[in-house]
């Protein structure tokens, strides 16, 4: 059964998305439990055991390739699905992996696509395989990207290369990737484990409350201002349109029921 397993091995404890079935695609009961284990962790921090959190994948289809799209189609039936809602389980993991006060790194050993890309960049670092290819698809599917994730990706690599991943959908392969800034270091894919090891274990070494305080004043740099209401309104307005569209029915016609 797909699940999220906290594993704990010293000063490192790994979150490890497990759904390698369907490429660790995300779910909102996964994404809750990832928002569960992170606060455990969180509350955790001062006591110091923990040091760095590790964020992964299992098996070797990669990261996540993302929303898993069936779940995103049952989710539209009932209501609003992913969006800037603060209280979507999305929004909430995501949140949760900002405002971490343990530092926390991406270990990517393949694909890491849409939702999953959202994660791994919600992560204070990323260490990736040469294998390892990172894609915003939501203009394949016919969605619109959330502010927030547009945010995350302005803040990494700039308005050009954001609105060129956004608007080609394109997939990154690991050296572009790198240097574009949406990853920290590309390493050989068989000594993808031992670098992650070497990188976790350099930051637990140093001080945890230096890191902790470096943390807060970092996320406070880069806080965006609180959109106002209108703006929020607004937003909502546009993703459901495209939900609604029939380009986004033509898209996703062959992961519909019947």
């Amino acid at each position: 059964m797909p699940e999220v397993r906290l594993e704990r091995g010293g000063a490192i404890a790994t979150l490890v998305i497990d759904a390698p079935a369907r490429g660790n695609s995300l779910d909102a009961e996964l994404l809750t439990q990832l928002e569960a284990h992170l606060t455990t962790l969180a509350g955790e921090a001062e006591g110091g055991e923990v040091r760095v959190v590790v964020l992964r994948g299992a098996g070797p289809r990669g990261f996540s390739t993302g929303y898993h799209l069936p779940s995103l189609l049952a989710e539209l039936e009932v209501g609003p699905s992913v969006s800037d809602f603060r209280e979507h389980p999305l929004e909430r993991a995501l949140r949760a992996l900002e405002e971490l006060p343990l530092p926390s790194v991406a270990v990517i050993q393949g694909n890491a696509y849409g939702a999953g890309c959202e994660l791994a960049l919600a992560c204070d670092l990323r260490i990736a395989s040469e294998r390892a290819k990172l894609c915003m698809p939501p203009a394949k599917l016919g969605v619109l990207y959330s502010a927030t994730g547009m945010r995350r990706l302005l803040e990494l690599v700039g308005p050009a290369i954001t609105r060129e991943l956004l608007f080609t959908a394109c997939v990154v392969e690991s050296e572009r990737a790198l240097s574009l800034g949406l990853l920290n270091r590309v390493v050989p894919h068989e000594g993808l484990e031992a670098a992650a090891s070497a990188l976790c274990e350099q930051i637990a070494a140093n001080s945890a409350l230096s890191i902790r305080h470096t943390k807060t004043i970092l996320r406070s740099f880069l806080a965006a201002p609180d959109l106002e209401p209108g703006q929020l309104s607004e937003i909502a307005r546009l993703r459901q349109e495209c939900f609604d569209s029939g380009d986004f029915a033509a898209r996703t016609a062959g992961w519909r029921k019947g």
